[in-house]
């Protein structure tokens, strides 16, 4: 049953500076009375799209199910605010027709998909010289020109990648190769092949704010191979790649998406607002988790589907694997900023982006008009609840703006997330992809932190729920026939 109502997270920032926490959601869910007598089948930890669909897919299969969430939300690491006559994707937003297992959810609930206009804009203000220079260009040619300088970064054998990650979804099918440029920050890469690339300031800025952009931070951190992974699954073209990432979204909300997975549920309990202390396996084919208000709660198998960088934050007894443990510890990267401003006068389709560290890496307009402008900026270097220091950024981008009100939410910082969408570091996926994948019966993992395919997307996401919701159907039909 849904009830209009405010989650806790995300906030809001009016023109006079005031901050105001919280935001009103397009969809809420109520939690349910919780019996604690009862024997779970399978403790589903988080409520994002992984453990939603598994909680589909096992409900359906009469399994007797338990969704716990530490927030007061469905979703996870997305959710649709409305403020202002206006729909607003907090977190993970883009989606596309390629991508298998979303689209495939798209078709089953009869949902329609709405481009972001500033994709498709005739010009593009490029910041050049630390900020301090401003170019505007046409969209269309530099865009095709920085296609053929991405294409030179990618190829690191002659064939675009493909004898790296041929198949994007299976990404370690060529697994000495992978390891091979594993090895490799995105600014190693870019050191390889700077002094071969005869680049334009203005080309150089985009391709190094392109790539700063997807993995929200300082390119040093981030593994070149995540880069060949997008490149894969962008179809080894970066006009192809960048509509896959940030064109399209669900017109009807990345939140209605998730509750109408939650009402195909059979006979599923829901608590929200609950956090989990810790789980014990000791016992073999037996679960029994704590909560943070002191509940004990019994199952045969626990699903969890908590983001990497919280893994940590769980304990577990006994101790999961040593390797588990060390990736967990180590963690991916955060990620940096995403916020949404509203405009007191429309621009136009309008996009404009910045090379690492500009506050700012990106930023278009997304409603037709172009009052709407959604940003994304690396690490913490902005500070995207200080209205004035928002807008005088975008006005490097464009003298003509005036904001009317600013809104998003700190994912980096959220103790139940501490990251954006998943970038692993140089080194990880190669050796912790499979080791995070593999389950230790009664306790199955998914996430989108650990899918084969669009890992870090909504897609990646609905890919791991679905394929642990298997395994674990498989290990209870074995072990509780």
């Amino acid at each position: 049953m849904t009830h209009p109502k405010e989650t806790n997270d995300g906030f809001l920032c009016h023109s006079n500076g005031l901050v105001k926490s919280g935001l009103p959601t397009l969809t809420s869910i109520q939690s349910q009375k919780f019996i604690n007598t009862e024997e779970y089948d399978v403790i589903i930890v988080g409520a994002g799209f992984a453990g939603l669909v598994a909680a589909r897919e096992l409900s359906l299969r009469q399994r007797k199910v338990l969704l716990i969430e530490a927030k007061d939300r469905i979703g996870g690491r997305t959710f649709t605010a409305k403020y202002d006559d206006c729909k607003f994707e907090i977190g993970g937003t883009w989606i596309h027709w390629s991508h298998p297992h979303v689209w495939s959810e798209i078709t089953r609930y009869g949902l329609s998909i709405i481009e972001s206009k500033g994709v498709a804009a005739e010009y593009m203000s490029i910041l050049l010289e630390n900020g301090t220079k401003l170019k505007n260009v046409t969209m269309a040619d530099n865009w095709v020109t920085l296609g053929k300088f991405m294409e030179k970064y990618s190829d690191v054998d002659d064939v675009q990648a493909r004898t790296i990650i041929p198949l994007p979804h299976t990404p370690l099918v060529a697994k000495e190769n992978v390891e091979k440029y594993d090895q490799l920050s995105m600014k190693d890469r870019y050191d390889q092949i700077q002094n071969s690339l005869p680049m334009t300031d203005e080309i150089q800025g985009m391709l190094l704010a392109l790539l700063s952009m997807n993995m929200q931070g300082n390119i040093d951190q981030g593994g070149f191979i995540d880069h060949l992974r997008w490149w894969a699954l962008g179809d080894y073209d970066m006009i192809r790649m960048f509509d896959k990432l940030g064109r399209y979204k669900i017109k009807e909300g990345t939140s209605t998406l998730a509750e109408a997975i939650l009402n195909d549920c059979h006979n599923v309990k829901l608590l929200l607002s609950t956090s989990v202390l810790s789980i014990d396996h000791t016992k073999p084919n037996s679960v029994i988790i704590r909560t943070q208000s002191g509940e004990l709660i019994l199952g045969r198998t626990v699903l969890v589907t908590v983001p990497l960088n919280v893994l940590k934050n769980i304990e577990f007894l006994p101790t999961l694997n040593m390797k588990r443990q060390e990736i967990a510890m180590r963690g991916q990267c955060r990620g940096g900023m995403k916020f949404w401003v509203k405009l007191e006068e429309p621009i136009g389709h309008w996009f404009g982006t910045a090379p690492y560290p500009n506050s700012i890496t990106m930023a278009y307009t997304d409603d037709q008009d172009g009052s709407i402008i959604v940003g994304f900026g690396p690490d913490e270097i902005l500070d995207i609840k200080n209205i004035s220091v928002v807008e005088k950024e975008l006005k490097k981008f464009r003298p003509d703006i005036k904001v009317k009100f600013v809104l998003g939410h700190d994912w980096r910082n959220d103790p139940y997330i501490m990251s954006t969408w998943s970038w692993y570091k140089p080194g990880q996926m190669s050796s912790n992809l499979l080791s995070l994948q593999t389950p230790e019966p009664p306790v199955f993992f998914a996430s989108g932190d650990i899918a084969n395919g669009w890992r870090g997307f909504i897609d990646g996401a609905l890919e791991s729920g679905l394929v642990s919701a298997r395994h674990i159907q498989e290990y209870l039909n074995k072990h509780f026939a």
